[in-house]
Formats: structure tokens, sequence, C-alpha cells
């Protein structure tokens, strides 16, 4: 199992990272479940920014993927007017990627973090 050192010197599972800010996950979450997409935008960019250096903090490459993704839909929607078939492609990557980060995570982010793919999979069957 891939591990990584906490700040405190104890080490965890690498797929917990991305639930390590558990407040950020759930808003992240909520936002998606209870948000139409387009009033997302202007608060996506930050919110992507987070994750990406969250995700980031991870030594290796194993998140890798899921942070070039999460670039691809920064860019998809960086300058106003989405570029709707490319953002939907990002999100239904992301949600293959959140899901498969899910099998290494702690028992308390796994659900969310399939809930989290299931949201993004619903966002982008939305566009």
């Amino acid at each position: 199992m891939e591990s990584t050192h906490s700040t405190s010197g104890q080490e965890q599972p690498a797929g917990s990272v991305l639930a390590g800010s558990q407040p950020h996950l759930e808003a992240t979450l909520h936002a998606l479940q209870t948000t139409k997409l387009p009033h997302l935008l202007p608060a996506a960019g930050d919110n992507l920014y987070r994750w990406m250096n969250l995700l980031q903090t991870v030594e290796g490459d194993r998140f890798a993927p899921l942070i070039l993704e999460l670039q691809n839909l920064y860019n998809a929607i960086d300058h106003g007017t989405p570029n709707g078939p490319q953002v939907k492609d990002c999100l239904q990557k992301l949600a293959g990627l959140t899901t498969q980060a899910a099998a290494t995570a702690d028992a308390e982010s796994k659900g969310k973090l399939q809930d989290l793919a299931q949201a993004l999979r619903v966002a982008a069957s939305t566009l």
C-alpha cells in the first residue's frame, strides 16, 4: 500500500490525502449536488486550485493524472465562456479518477469520495 507522511510524522494511506481537508471535500460535494453547474463557475477556479495544491502534497506521481485533469478542467472554464464538451469530458474523467482514489481512501473518506464521483458524473450528464 502506498503511503505518505503527514505533518505529524505518521504515515497515512495516500488515498486519504484526497480527503485531507474534510470541510473542502464536503463543500465541493455539496456544491455539486445542490447548485446548477453554471452557478458553480465563479468559485470553481479557486476550488480547483485548492484541490490541485492538496494533491500535489503527496510524494511521487500517484495523483498526477487527477492533477492533470483538474488542470484541464480549470483551463476549460477559465475564460468565462466554458467549453461545454471539454468540461463534460473532464468531469467524466475526474469521476473515474475519483472512484479509483476512493478505493485507497480511509474509511471516513471513502463514501464521500464515492459520492463526489457520482456527483461529477451527474454534473457531466447535464452538459
